[in-house]
C-alpha cells in the first residue's frame, strides 16, 4: 500500500512539476522580486547605487498626490466598470436563458467584443465611434442638434470612455457566465414559484439571485481583478490625460517604471496595488465563507 501511494506520488509530481515550474517562472518569482525590491532605491540609471530603504517607498506613496490620484481614478474606474457590466451581463443572461428566433445568431454578435483584442476595441472606439469631428456617436449626436464633447482629450469625458469601452467589451465575457449558472437552476424551484404566484422579477429578487450567489460573487471578485489591473485600454485611448485624469495603478506603475526608472518605488506602488485588490476580494468573499462555515 505505501509502495503503491509512493508511485502515485511520483507519477502526479511528473505530470505537475512542469506547470510548477513555469507557474513560479512566469508568476511567483516576479511577485516575491516585486516585493523585495520594493525596500530597495533602486533606479535603473544607476543600478550600481542601489540602497536598502525599508519602508520609505511606501510611506513615499501616501505622499505622493499622483498616486493617490491613481488611486482614486482606478476606484472610480473599476467601480462604474464592474457595476456596468454585472448588472448588463446578468440581464442578457435573463434575456437569452429563454428561446427565441435569432438566438444563436444575436449570442454570437454580442461575444464579439470579447474576443477581439482590447487594443483593437480602443481603437475602434477611439478612432471610428468617439473621435470629435468625424465619429459616429458625435455624428448622430449632432442630428439631434447636440454638440459632441471631446471624448478622450478632456474631463471628465475622458474617464467616461474609458469606462464604455470596457464595459462593452467585457459584458459578453459576465453575461455567458450568468447564462451557464441559470442554466443549473432547479427547475422545479421556479415552477413551484410560479405556481404560487410570484411574478418574473419577484422569482429573478428572491429565488434567482439568492441561488446564483456564490458564483455572481466569483464572477464580482474576477470582474474587480480585471479592472483593476486595466492597461491596455487606458494606454490606447488616452496613455492616461488628460493631465493624468485617467491614469490607473497600472499606468503609474508604468510611467514610473520605464519612463523614470525607479524601480523600487514602481515596485512598492505594485505591491500596494496587489495589497489592495487582495482586501477588496476578501472582504467580498468573507460573508460566503461565514455562512459556509455556519452550514457545516
Amino acid at each position: 500500500m505505501r509502495f503503491s501511494r509512493k508511485v502515485e506520488w511520483q507519477k502526479a509530481s511528473i505530470y505537475i512539476g512542469p506547470s510548477l515550474i513555469v507557474l513560479f517562472i512566469i508568476a511567483i518569482y516576479p511577485m516575491l522580486y516585486a516585493i523585495w525590491t520594493g525596500f530597495w532605491d533602486l533606479n535603473l540609471h544607476r543600478p550600481a547605487a542601489r540602497s536598502f530603504a525599508g519602508f520609505e517607498n511606501y510611506i513615499k506613496l501616501f505622499l505622493d498626490h499622483r498616486f493617490l490620484s491613481s488611486l482614486r481614478i482606478t476606484f472610480l474606474f473599476t467601480f462604474f466598470s464592474v457595476a456596468g457590466t454585472m448588472v448588463l451581463g446578468f440581464l442578457l443572461a435573463l434575456l437569452f436563458e429563454k428561446p427565441f428566433k435569432g438566438k444563436n445568431t444575436a449570442l454570437a454578435l454580442l461575444t464579439i467584443p470579447m474576443v477581439m483584442a482590447p487594443v483593437v476595441s480602443a481603437l475602434i472606439w477611439k478612432v471610428f465611434l468617439l473621435e470629435p469631428d468625424v465619429g459616429i456617436v458625435n455624428w448622430f449626436l449632432s442630428l439631434v442638434g447636440i454638440r459632441g464633447p471631446y471624448w478622450v482629450s478632456t474631463y471628465p469625458w475622458a474617464l467616461i470612455s474609458v469606462v464604455i469601452v470596457n464595459i462593452w467589451f467585457l459584458t459578453p465575457f459576465v453575461m455567458l457566465i450568468m447564462e451557464a449558472a441559470l442554466s443549473g437552476l432547479p427547475k422545479e424551484t421556479l415552477e413551484a414559484a410560479m405556481i404560487d404566484g410570484a411574478g418574473y422579477w419577484k422569482r429573478v429578487w428572491c429565488i434567482i439571485i439568492p441561488l446564483l450567489k456564490a458564483k455572481i460573487l466569483f464572477t464580482l471578485v474576477f470582474r474587480i481583478t480585471i479592472d483593476y489591473r486595466t492597461f491596455d485600454i487606458v494606454y490606447t485611448m488616452t496613455r492616461g490625460g488628460p493631465a493624468f485624469d485617467t491614469e490607473m495603478l497600472s499606468l503609474w506603475v508604468y510611467n514610473v517604471a520605464l519612463r523614470t526608472f525607479q524601480m523600487g518605488y514602481a515596485n512598492a506602488g505594485a505591491v500596494m496595488m496587489m495589497i489592495i485588490i487582495g482586501i477588496i476580494c476578501f472582504l467580498i468573499i468573507l460573508p460566503t465563507i461565514r455562512e459556509k462555515g455556519e452550514i457545516e
